[in-house]
C-alpha cells in the first residue's frame, strides 16, 4: 500500500472531516480505490477513494461533505488531477446497489443472495482494496460476507461454463474466420476480447474474483495457476505479432484449460472433449443446476428418430416439443 495515500488521509483528509463534520466521522467507512487502493500506484496514478455513510446521513449531510472534499483535493492533491476524486456515497450503493441484502442476511441463507447481480470486479474491490477507516464496520462486514468461499458453487460452475462457451464457441470461432478473411479491424477487436476472456477463465478455475481490466495481468500473476504452463503461454501470446501464430497459441491455451478443468474435476457435469456443442447445450440446459441435463437431449433425439429424422435433428424437437 502506498504510504503516501495513508499519510494523506491520516494527516489531511480525516483531520479536515473532524474539524468541519465531527459528528460524521464516527459514522463513516473509507476505502481507497484503484491502483492506490491496491498498493500498485505509480507516477501517473490518480487517487480515488469512497467515503460511505448510512443513506439517511448521506442524504442530510453528504452534499456539504462532498463540496468540502472537492475543495481540499483541488488544493492538496499529490496525484494526477485528472481522474482523482474523493466520493461521498451512501452504503446502499455498495455491491452494485445490493449491499443491504448482504448486510441483513443470515449466513445460513447465502445461496439466496443476489450474487449474480454483483460483478466480479466489484467483489474483487471489496476483498482487496485498502480500508482506511472502519468506524461503522460496514466495509469489513461486506468483505466477510463476500469471501470467495461463500460464493455459491453452482454459480462458479455457471460462470465457468458460460465463459468457456463464449471463448471457444463464440469468440475464437469468430477470430479464426476474421483472420482467414483478412478482416484486420474485426480481428483486432475480437482478439482484445479473447485476451480478457482468457484472463477471466484463469480466475474462475482458481475460484477467485477478477479485477477491472486495468489490473488483470497484475492480479493474474498472484494466482498459483500463473506459475504453470498457462503463465508461459500467455506471456508468449502477448508478444506474438503473427495472426496464425496467435491462433495456434490461443488454441494451446484452450487445450490447457480443458485438461486442467477435467483433471481437477472442476465441472464434472460437462465433457470438454465431447463435440463442439457440449458447452452450448450445457449452458442452455443449466448443467450447473442439473447434472442429468443430457437426458433431455436423449429424449429429443428419440423424438427425432421416432418421427423419421436423424438424431442430430433433436434441437428442432427441443424447440417444438
Amino acid at each position: 500500500m502506498s504510504r503516501n495515500a495513508v499519510d494523506y488521509f491520516e494527516n489531511t483528509i480525516i483531520p479536515l472531516i473532524q474539524a468541519y463534520f465531527p459528528d460524521l466521522l464516527p459514522e463513516m467507512d473509507i476505502m481507497l480505490l484503484g491502483s492506490v487502493g491496491l498498493g500498485i500506484d505509480d507516477e501517473i496514478s490518480d487517487i480515488e477513494a469512497a467515503i460511505y455513510l448510512e443513506d439517511s446521513i448521506w442524504k442530510a449531510h453528504g452534499k456539504g461533505l462532498q463540496l468540502l472534499l472537492n475543495d481540499c483535493l483541488a488544493r492538496t492533491n499529490k496525484w494526477k488531477s485528472k481522474g482523482s476524486i474523493l466520493c461521498v456515497h451512501p452504503v446502499s450503493w455498495l455491491l452494485d446497489g445490493h449491499s443491504n441484502k448482504f448486510l441483513l442476511n443470515n449466513d445460513n441463507y447465502i445461496d439466496n443472495l443476489p450474487w449474480e447481480k454483483v460483478s466480479f470486479e466489484t467483489l474483487f474491490t471489496i476483498q482487496n482494496n485498502k480500508i482506511i477507516l472502519s468506524n461503522k464496520g460496514i466495509l469489513k462486514a461486506l468483505r466477510e460476507k463476500t469471501v470467495t468461499d461463500k460464493y455459491p458453487q453452482k454459480l462458479w460452475k455457471k460462470m465457468l461454463i458460460t465463459n468457456l462457451k463464449e471463448l471457444i464457441n463464440g469468440e475464437f470461432f469468430e477470430l479464426k474466420k476474421d483472420v482467414y478473411r483478412n478482416l484486420t479491424a474485426e480481428a483486432i477487436i475480437i482478439y482484445g476480447i479473447i485476451l480478457e476472456r482468457i484472463y477471466h477463465v484463469a480466475f474462475l478455475i482458481s475460484h477467485e474474483y477478477y479485477p477491472w481490466r486495468t489490473h488483470l495481468d497484475w492480479a493474474f500473476r498472484k494466482l498459483p495457476v500463473s506459475g504453470t504452463e498457462l503463465g508461459r503461454y500467455i506471456d508468449k501470446l502477448l508478444v506474438i505479432d503473427n495472426w496464425n501464430e496467435r491462433l495456434g497459441m490461443i488454441n494451446t491455451i484452450i487445450e490447457f484449460y480443458k485438461s486442467y478443468i477435467t483433471n481437477n474435476k472442476i465441472v464434472p457435469e460437462i465433457d470438454l472433449y465431447s463435440d463442439d456443442n457440449e458447452l452450448i447445450w450445457a449452458e442452455r440446459l443449466s448443467a450447473w443446476n442439473n447434472p442429468e441435463w443430457r437426458n433431455y437431449i436423449k429424449e429429443k433425439e428419440k423424438d427425432a428418430v421416432e418421427n423419421g429424422y436423424n438424431a442430430d435433428q433433436f434441437w428442432v424437437f427441443s424447440l417444438w416439443s
